[in-house]
């Protein structure tokens, strides 16, 4: 890495945090809000007419009939069979994310309908007919490993290292406070043989705050507050920074702008990290990688993968020793 002369230092701070009450689930939805997420999770949109008349045809594509039951009954019953409930361990959501990793080695966040549709094209050459739920369990008889999807409880422990990659660029002379930053998981996260956060899983930031370099040496400055990563049982994971994810940034000799100068993490650990680097603004390319931490222990349902997957895709991660958190 070039030495860089300039005397501007600037610095660059992410604030990591769980995100609002809506992404992290900790708020009650209303009876409509609840069919309106649902509604956006299958087909990215919200379909016309009256409640009973969208539910009739939510159920007619995910079960093949239209079932019965109040309103609320109804809701839930499908909410937990498409993966919209919290504790719903093995969905119709989750099964096309284990076929599409088998297929791609990546997770890519887009409607259910839609991605059915995408797979089926890739595997049978167009898409099926039928009721949802059968027609991926038959994706996942032709797709995965014996034709059966293992999936097993595991904890994420606080400080699992996370690599994350930008998918904008940030520069403190241009970026606005309030923009929103989208944030792409760039390696699968493997507690022991479970798959618990995919490679392609997608979260978002917002900038909270932007200071562009200034007269007399003023540093060019970017706060970012990341919303936590959806495990692939949709289970919230928040993310932080401690001394493990410093340490292995610093071995990345992750290089920003003219070069990298250090990486601090302030106190107290986990609340704040800053990227000190020199030139003239505070700059972030667009695919920038580097490492957080998962912000607390949080139980999951993993997919169990094959030792030899396991084996090619952990052969080139970092080795780090992770302890409880105090």
């Amino acid at each position: 890495m070039k030495k860089t002369i300039a005397v501007m230092t600037l610095a660059v701070v992410l604030l990591m945090t769980v995100g609002s009450p809506a992404f992290a689930g900790g708020e009650a939805l209303t009876l409509l809000e609840d069919l309106e997420d649902i509604e956006m999770s299958l087909y990215g949109e919200r379909l016309p007419g009256a409640i009973i008349d969208r539910l009739d045809q939510i159920e007619q594509d995910v079960f093949g009939q239209v079932e019965t039951g109040s309103m609320v009954t109804r809701i839930n019953r499908i909410s937990s069979a498409t993966g919209g409930a919290f504790g719903a361990k093995v969905s119709v959501a989750y099964k096309l994310a284990a076929v599409e990793w088998f297929l791609r080695r990546r997770v890519v966040t887009e409607p259910v309908m839609t991605k059915l549709e995408k797979l089926e094209t890739i595997v049978l050459g167009g898409p099926g007919t039928g009721a949802m739920a059968s027609r991926v369990d038959y994706l996942l008889a032709v797709c995965l490993p014996d034709g059966t999807l293992k999936t097993e409880d595991v904890t994420v422990t606080r400080g699992q290292p996370v690599l994350i990659k930008l998918l904008k660029k940030l520069d403190s002379s241009s970026t606005q406070k309030g923009q929103r930053v989208d944030i792409e998981i760039a390696r699968d996260v493997l507690i022991n043989s479970e798959l618990v956060i995919p490679k392609g899983a997608k979260t978002y930031g917002v900038v909270t705050d932007v200071s562009p370099a200034g007269r007399l040496g003023k540093d060019g400055k970017i706060a970012l507050e990341l919303q936590g990563i959806k495990a692939l049982d949709g289970t919230v994971v928040p993310l932080a920074f401690d001394e493990k994810t410093k340490q292995l940034n610093e071995s990345l000799q992750w290089a920003i702008g003219a070069g990298l100068a250090g990486f601090i993490v302030f106190g107290p650990v986990g609340a704040l990290g800053a990227v000190f680097v020199h030139g003239k603004d505070a700059v972030i390319p667009e695919g920038a990688e580097f490492y957080v931490a998962a912000g607390s222990d949080v139980k999951v349902h993993g997919m169990t993968l094959p030792v030899d997957v396991v084996v090619e895709l952990t052969k080139d991660m970092p080795i780090v020793e992770i302890k409880p958190g105090k």
